[in-house]
């Protein structure tokens, strides 16, 4: 019998100023009174350490999981000494910040850590938009002018969005999630953030947010015009189930399954983290079952060989992965 198992964590919450509580309402979470702009599903960080919910692992860090276990865990994945992804629930009760984070290369170069990321719009409201890319080809002596008078909007694709999009954040790309969003948010395992404009705000003593326009000027794809969409693929249809790739990139893929009945889940070697957008069903694996629930999150280890999803009703769930 394999010493890891399905594993499920307590949320870690961030409470940044421009968050609601949509996370708890839409997931039927019962927290105190507070903002929640954030809820990390599955983090290896200090700064928000994921904790072991269920089974003889209970009450053990997913850090405490990834160095005594790692090929267990991991399998073919290469170890960097943490888990590799980050998974979060972000609620944009305001717009956040236009920021931006290095790429690999760039974060090697001038420090930091790098930082891709996608967002799965969970939901949206009717006037939503993302910013990301510059909507045109601009001298770089222009945007670092804009960027200093802090009208870089102007320059940005602004996309209205809606449920099921999926939008493509690669280091270098300057990017802000706005006011209305509500997406789920895979990254490299990073917290590298330079922010360039906040929108004037100020804190309850009046100070705005520090701005990090030095370290932004150094990392910023300044040829970036490419639209960050990226539309659905069918993948496989049957009896039972659908799966789409919503997005294919170098450090994270990205598929969506509705699920009809009970199917035998496909496993390879490596970890997977599922997370459960609709329906509710049973999770069952050699040596245990576990109830699965809209907005339940799951990381699956790579020793796991034979799972079984079984539902009643339509279950739909997001998976990543690393190609």
């Amino acid at each position: 019998m394999n010493t890891l198992y399905p594993l499920f964590f307590k949320p870690v919450y961030k409470d940044y100023l421009w968050g609601g509580r949509r996370i708890l309402t839409e997931f039927n979470r019962n927290e105190p009174e507070g903002i929640y702009a954030e809820s990390w599903e599955v983090s290896d960080r200090l700064d928000g350490m994921s904790l072991i919910t269920n089974g003889p692992l209970k009450g053990k860090t997913l850090h405490d999981i990834v160095q005594s276990h790692p090929k267990a865990l991991l399998g073919k994945v290469h170890l960097s000494g943490r888990f590799p992804l980050l998974l979060k629930l972000i609620d944009a009760h305001d717009n956040l910040s236009i920021q931006v984070h290095p790429d690999d290369k760039r974060a090697k170069t001038y420090g930091g850590e790098a930082k891709t990321e996608a967002w799965y719009v969970l939901d949206a409201t009717e006037d939503a938009v993302i910013y990301a890319g510059f909507n045109a080809h601009y001298p770089q002596e222009i945007v670092n002018r804009n960027l200093a008078t802090r009208d870089i909007l102007s320059m940005m694709h602004t996309i209205p969005v809606e449920k099921g999009d999926m939008i493509f954040i690669p280091g270098g790309r300057l990017h802000a999630i706005g006011k209305g969003c509500f997406v789920l948010e895979i990254q490299q395992n990073s917290n590298t953030t330079y922010r360039v404009y906040d929108w004037d705000r100020v804190d309850s003593k009046g100070n705005p947010r520090e701005l990090h326009l030095d370290q932004a000027r150094q990392v910023i794809h300044y040829n970036d015009v490419v639209d960050p969409r990226f539309t659905p693929k069918l993948l496989e249809e049957t009896s039972t189930y659908k799966q789409w790739n919503l997005l294919s990139a170098s450090h994270f893929e990205v598929e969506k399954w509705t699920i009809r009945a009970e199917i035998n889940w496909p496993r390879f070697d490596q970890f997977e983290i599922l997370f459960f957008r609709a329906g509710t069903g049973i999770l069952t694996w050699e040596g245990g079952t576990h109830l699965i629930e809209m907005g339940t999150t799951c990381l699956l280890p790579a020793e796991l060989s034979s799972l079984t999803v079984e539902t009643k009703e339509d279950l739909e769930l997001l998976r990543f992965y690393i190609p």
